[in-house]
């Protein structure tokens, strides 16, 4: 039977000297079995050519040039068309987080159907994506990250830690609790470890707390989730923190809008 290959869809805004874009990407693609796709930003003021582009992954025999245009269909109409499975975006600090959504990579970013991997000048190239930090929060929705989170940990062998808030809610603590019981169910059925690290913190803060644990690792992957109020008020309220954490973390970003129809990942 014919099976499509899985892609991940870099999109790139500017020509890294060190093409941190691509180390991440070739990173990814040896855990999930894909092929690299890479395409300059439509929304980018540095107007890539195509040539150049090629010349950049020359070496990487795994990618090729993909031309996207910015349209209302994309990135979705691409994503389904091509069996993408990650977007990973080089967040370009000076551009990416006005306070205005129009013409801005983020259009892209809160409507894809997929997660994307989020890294910033300071991002450690060194990540091989085997550890996994986890905040988790009063918010139902944190179970779809440890979805994700179990990806790597099947495919990868990666050990996932979990980082759970502590609230003096009754209620916020009874929904933290539901959520590491689902976790602990789900990840029972595969063969990985997970660790559940004890933290002082409140749910507000726990998204810095998986950065800043003395445990997290310069290279370790933190997965985090936008809110459910986006459109143009998400960067206000949630990219004022992306760009904190990548103007201030080494670590690389998966970023999960909740609740998307997800194109969920295969093993190779």
């Amino acid at each position: 039977m014919y099976k499509k290959n899985q892609h991940i869809l870099i999109i790139i805004q500017n020509l890294n000297p060190n093409k941190s874009s691509l180390h991440h990407a070739v990173a990814l693609t040896k855990i999930f079995k894909a092929k690299i796709l890479i395409t300059p930003s439509p929304f980018s003021k540095n107007k890539i050519q195509q040539t150049e582009i090629e010349d950049y992954i020359s070496d990487t025999p795994e990618a090729r040039f993909l031309k996207i245009d910015q349209s209302d269909l994309e990135p979705n109409k691409c994503i389904e068309k091509l069996n993408i499975i990650f977007m990973l975006v080089q967040v370009d600090q000076k551009n990416d987080f006005k306070f205005f959504l129009k013409n801005n990579i983020f259009n892209w970013v809160l409507t894809a159907k997929i997660p994307t991997i989020l890294i910033g000048d300071k991002t450690s190239n060194k990540a091989d994506y085997s550890n996994i930090q986890i905040p988790i929060d009063h918010k139902k929705e944190s179970k779809e990250k440890m979805i994700w989170a179990s990806y790597f940990g099947r495919f990868n062998k990666a050990i996932i830690h979990l980082i759970p808030a502590k609230e003096k809610d009754s209620t916020y603590m009874k929904t933290i609790r539901n959520t590491l019981l689902f976790t602990k169910k789900m990840f029972t059925q595969f063969n990985f470890d997970y660790k559940i690290s004890k933290s002082e913190v409140a749910s507000k803060q726990i998204d810095e707390e998986a950065f800043s644990n003395p445990a997290t690792k310069a290279s370790d992957l933190v997965i985090l989730m936008t809110g459910k109020v986006q459109g143009v008020f998400f960067l206000r309220f949630n990219s004022k923190k992306i760009k904190h954490f990548t103007n201030t973390y080494p670590n690389p970003i998966l970023l999960i809008n909740p609740l998307k129809d997800y194109y969920l990942p295969c093993e190779g």
